[in-house]
């Protein structure tokens, strides 16, 4: 799977990206292997559309200026948190014959006989696996079977994985990913002795409409 992003350079920077937001475009940066950190700028639905496919994993051919396209990695996706849409991107260069270090999400598959039954809950401890490897070795996902889990308490811990021998796993293989937990017991409330009833009559409505919080703050906005 190919994917492709094309870009610009900017010169418009700090609070003044509003304007490029207003214009559906995505302002970032590309950086990476000594070379000067540059500012772009990307047409934000293409990039919705490559970041669907490509996450974090992908390798990506970035054209700057219809220029020729080098290899790149979604490192980082800024999103406000009201606003639709990402808010900044963060580009990152590869050289394809330099192994990396990055988070590979996991995906779960199958089902756990227990949980299925409605007996347990499948507690997920871990979402993504740190290693390291060729950027053209990076899996885009790693999948986890549960469906051998029989037993409450059963887990999958990262030494349970396979991996191939081109990736070195950072995680500690101890690490537990996903564990079928029995079901928590809520407790009823105890019931209140009666007679207190009057007691705290004479403190009812203190403090209403006190300690209400301002808006938050619309967040810096990235150069």
């Amino acid at each position: 799977m190919d994917l492709k992003l094309e870009a610009s350079k900017r010169s418009v920077l700090g609070r003044h990206v509003r304007r490029l937001r207003a214009e559906g475009r995505v302002p970032g940066v590309v950086y990476g292997h000594k070379e000067a950190t540059e500012a772009v700028a990307l047409d934000g639905g293409e990039f919705r559309k490559v970041y669907a496919k490509a996450g974090r994993t992908h390798l990506v051919d970035l054209v700057l200026d219809g220029g020729r396209p080098e290899k790149v990695l979604i490192k980082e996706v800024q999103k406000h948190p009201r606003h639709d849409g990402p808010q900044h991107v963060d580009l990152y260069r590869i050289d394809l014959k330099e192994k990396l270090q990055l988070e590979v999400p996991i995906t779960i598959v199958g089902e756990a006989p227990p949980v299925k039954q409605g007996d347990a809950d499948l507690l997920i401890s871990l979402h993504a696996i740190r290693v390291e490897c060729l950027p053209n070795d990076i899996p885009e996902s790693i999948e986890v079977d549960v469906s051998g889990l029989l037993e409450i308490d059963d887990a999958v811990r990262v030494h349970d994985l396979q991996f191939p021998e081109s990736v070195t796993v950072l995680t500690g293989p101890e690490e537990m990913i996903v564990k079928v937990q029995a079901h928590r017991v809520v407790e009823e409330p105890v019931a209140e002795e009666e007679g207190v009833e009057g007691e705290a009559a004479e403190g009812e409505g203190e403090g209403e409409g006190e300690g209400a919080e301002a808006e938050a703050a619309e967040g810096a906005e990235e150069s």
